[in-house]
Parts: C-alpha cells; structure tokens; sequence
C-alpha cells in the first residue's frame, strides 16, 4: 500500500467529537462575565507563560484569583465556582478527593480554608478553555442555522434542520464549528499583531493539543471501543504527515481543517442511544396502565464502561428502580417523568434531571454533577460533588455535597436540607467515587445571577420539624440508623417526633381497652389512612411496591 493511499485510509475512517460532559456540566447556563473574550483569555494564557511555575503549566487558584478578579471583575465565589468546576471534570483519584475534602472540613477559620485554596492547582491551558466554552448557552443555535456561520453546511439542510430536533450533542457540534478557530487561536504561538493573516499562520505545541483533548476525543479505527483523545490521533504517523507536524509543533490551519473534515455529533448521547441503544427493564408490573410510552435506555451494547449514557424518558405515575450493572458509572439523564417515584441507588458518574414535574428521584452516590433544569415540584435526595440548579420552582433537595449547591436564573421556592435518604451500600459508593460524609455545604447555595441582576432569595431551608428521612423500597437494600450524621436540629426534630410516637403507643396501651374497642380503634385508623392514601395518590405507589415486592 502507498503512503498516499494509507493516509487516505486513516482519513476515512478519523472521527473526532467533543467530550458532552465539558458541555453539559461544565458550560453553565449562567452568562459569563463580560470580561471572558477570546481577546481576554489570549492575553491571560501570555500572562500565566510570564507567571512561571505559578501560573504554566500549571496554575495555582491564588494567581487565578487575582486574574479573575483584578483582570476579570468577577467575585472571588465566581473565581472559585470556575475552578471548582474543571477540577471535577477532570479524573482525579478517588482517594484524592477524598483527602482534599477532609482537609477542608478540618480548616477552623477563613485563613486555613483560603490557603488550603491556594495551594490547588489546575492544568492552565485546559481550565482557560473551559472559560471559553462558558459562552456556549449565549448563542441560539436554531436562530443561526440559516446563516453562513457553519462552514460545512448547506442552507437548504440549515432550514430543514430547523424544523428537526437538535440533540444536545448536535448542538456542541455546531457550537465548536462556528467558534474553532477562535477556540484554537487562545492556546495557539501567534504573533503580537493579531490579524487574521498571522492567525492562520500561527502553530500550536503539544502542551496545547493536550490541552485541546479536554475538548475533543475521538478514533482512528472506526471503532467506538477504542477511543483517544485528540494529541493521541495525532501522535498517528500518518496523521503527523497528513497535517504536516513538524518537531512537534502542529500548523494552526492545518489541524483547523483536520478537526472540522471530521468532527461529527458524539456517538454516545441521546441520539445514538435512541437508535442503537438497548431497554432496560423497568422493574415493576402496572396494574393501572397507566404508563405512557415510558423506556430506559442504555448505550451498553456499543460503548466503552468510560462512555456509558443512560436515557429515562417519559417515565408517568410508576415507580422505578434501577440498580443494573450496566448504569454503574454512567452518564443518566431523567427527561420528562412525571407523578413518579425513581430510585436510582447504583454509583453514577453524573446525573441531569431535566424537565419533569412531580417526581420524587433518590439517588446514591454521583461522582461530579447533579444537574437539574427546567423543573417544577420535585423532590430529589442525592450524594454529589455539586448541585447546578436552573428553571426550578417549588422544589425541594436533599443533598450532601462538599461544594456549594449552584442555582441559576429563574428559580423560585427552592428548599435545601441535609441527605434523607439511606442504604447499605452507600459508604462503599462514596468511596468509590471520592466523596467523604466530613465536609456538608447543603446549606450554603450560591446563585450565580449575571451583574446588574437583581431578584429576591430563591431558597430557604426546609424547617427541621418538616424533615423526613426515608429507605431503600428494596428491603435488602435498607439501613436502620442514618449513614450520613444530621445536623444537630434536624436529628432533635426527629428524635422529638420518634418520642411522640412512642408516647401515643403507650397511652394506648395504658388505656387497656376492651376487645370491641381495639377494634373501633383499629377500623377508625385503617379508614382515615386509606382516605389519605387516595386523597394523595399514594395508594398507587403501595400497589407498584406490592408488585415489585412479589417479582
């Protein structure tokens, strides 16, 4: 075989496309600072080359503060947000995690906790792109479909396009094909004049194509099994010849048109997932009927354990649990359920909760973000890294986290209190996953509106004496005594509330009533709960228990 024609081989079968969590948990929906250009982090990534060992190739959150800060003029709980938010996305040991978060919840005063800060550091090429990714939620894509911005589109497709759904994946696609080159051009060597000529001239080193693989990942067998990030495609020799790398540096333009001839819409997601993936079973009979065109999918069958995604939609007045081998450390999405309970008690990677209404969801243990949008009446207790919160109203989390619960624009009547929920198998998932029961900020959301937004407090806490905690529906799966410690008021709250009962159990007892009256007693509780039961509708939720109890 020739070199030209391997070269085209290797060329038919390249395929590159950005990493989704970068985008789903890492771009928020809260607009960036003003401040945050291409113009701008170009000229932070010269500064922190001139910074030396504080700020390349690694940079240390004291020298970020200051840029953020001084240069950026943002709020030093912003400056952290963004930090906080590239370290999670990036595969730091559990262990380590485990170690950073114990050590924060020792630090007694500001002092201790801000150098504790300090001393974090982050790769500084990648953390600058993911600044610039903060701008992904300010473009409408579906407005500018129809214009010139997509170089490899046709405006006859652009409006075709409009009329379709666009899957988020999609949406990343197009995203980074109108905004490359400027995504290129903060981590590429370019002159001090920055004119188009001198862009296009420019080059990137290596340290900057790693940086780039925090974006982009990709194959070159034409194998979904076999997935590398971009600066390992292009250590490819045929690759390395193809775009003309030349002792390690890599000509600006060249990759430029390598990425776009092969960027394609990741394989992973809901897309692909719809049309190749596998059902899951839903682990219960419904004897109402009720459930409308309900399904979870899995994208097992063709992915990697490191690219599992897991779609719940549509999921109407039942009860699900899920604890498959298969979702364990998966990406899961719960999309448009409603009147529902959802049990999710495997360890996940990260979970979005997105446009459902009146559901109660309990997860386990989630490595990096539980993400909810768009939601109206639910109820969700879970063990995450962070909380990102958007478009919720009348809602309520239960959460232990060691980093402040975000909440963005247009949120109202939120209620936050400590994890409720309990497990056996919940220690050995924080475990697994790097998260430790020592450092709880439930308590202390932050809302990110953008400056000059002006809006009432959208949280509260819930008041102790309405704080409930609940089990595992799977018997073997329950723990009697709470894994996770309460704050102080809320375990008195239960403690009062566990004496009052045991308090009624022993006045009926002391009043020794006669065989007939034990059962007027008794007739007269059993009526007024089955009253209760269907005036709340949770006698459907016993008769799905019954079921799955029986299976």
């Amino acid at each position: 075989m020739s070199e030209n024609q391997h070269t085209s081989d290797n060329r038919h079968h390249l395929a590159i496309w950005c990493r989704a969590e970068v985008f789903t948990f890492g771009a928020l929906t809260t607009p960036p600072p003003p401040d945050i250009t291409p113009a701008s982090l170009k000229s932070i990534v010269k500064y922190m080359k001139k910074s030396s060992t504080a700020g390349y190739p690694k940079m240390n959150y004291m020298l970020w503060r200051h840029i953020a800060c001084s240069k950026l003029h943002m709020s030093e709980e912003l400056a952290w947000m963004y930090f906080e938010t590239y370290s999670m996305l990036t595969n730091t040991s559990a262990q380590r995690r485990i170690q950073t978060d114990i050590q924060m919840a020792k630090a007694s005063t500001t002092a201790e906790i801000e150098r504790l800060k300090d001393s974090r550091k982050v790769d500084s090429l990648a953390f600058i792109l993911l600044l610039f990714l903060q701008s992904f939620h300010q473009i409408d894509l579906k407005s500018t479909l129809s214009r010139d911005e997509w170089p490899s589109r046709k405006r006859n497709s652009d409006l075709d396009a409009r009329k379709n759904r666009i899957y988020d994946e999609q949406s990343h696609q197009l995203f980074l094909q109108a905004h490359l080159d400027d995504l290129l051009n903060i981590v590429s060597e370019t002159s001090e004049s920055n004119n188009h000529e001198n862009v296009q001239s420019a080059t990137l080193s290596m340290d900057a194509v790693t940086a780039l693989s925090y974006i982009f990942e990709g194959t070159l067998h034409d194998s979904l099994r076999k997935i590398v990030p971009l600066h390992v495609i292009l250590q490819n020799a045929p690759i390395q010849h193809e775009i003309g790398v030349n002792k390690s540096v890599v000509p600006f333009k060249n990759l430029s048109n390598l990425i776009r001839r092969s960027l394609i819409a990741n394989p992973f997601q809901v897309g692909q997932t719809m049309k190749r993936g596998t059902l899951l079973p839903l682990p219960f009979n419904n004897p109402t009927h009720e459930q409308r065109s309900g399904r979870v999918l899995c994208n097992a069958n063709f992915a990697d354990e490191s690219h599992r995604f897991v779609l719940m939609t549509m999921i109407n007045r039942s009860l699900s649990d899920q604890q498959s081998t298969e979702i364990t450390n998966s990406e899961f999405r719960i999309h448009r359920c409603s009147y529902s309970y959802i049990y999710i008690l495997a360890p996940l990677r990260c979970v979005e909760v997105r446009k459902c209404h009146n559901v109660t969801i309990v997860l386990g243990a989630v490595e990096t973000t539980l993400k909810v949008t768009d939601c109206e009446n639910v109820s969700i207790s879970a063990v995450c890294r962070r909380l990102l919160i958007s478009q919720c109203r009348s809602s309520s989390f239960y959460i232990h986290t060691p980093t402040r619960p975000l909440i963005q624009l247009n949120c109202a009547s939120l209620l936050f209190a400590p994890y409720n929920a309990s497990h056996i198998e919940l220690p050995e998932q924080m475990e697994r996953v790097g998260l430790c029961k020592e450092l709880n900020l439930w308590n202390k959301p932050l809302v990110t509106h953008p400056a000059g937004y002006v809006d009432e407090q959208p949280w509260s806490l819930l008041p102790p004496d309405d704080f409930y905690p609940i089990s595992s529906i799977r018997l073997e799966d329950q723990q009697t005594d709470g894994l996770i410690p309460l704050p102080s008021e809320y375990q008195s709250a239960i403690d009062k509330r566990q004496k009052s009962i045991s308090s009624l159990a022993n006045e009926i007892t002391a009043a020794q009533l006669n065989p007939e009256q034990r059962q007027r007693f008794q007739r007269f509780v059993v009526s007024n709960f089955e009253a209760w039961l269907d005036a709340t509708g949770n006698a459907k939720i016993l008769n799905h228990l019954s079921s799955l109890q029986q299976q």
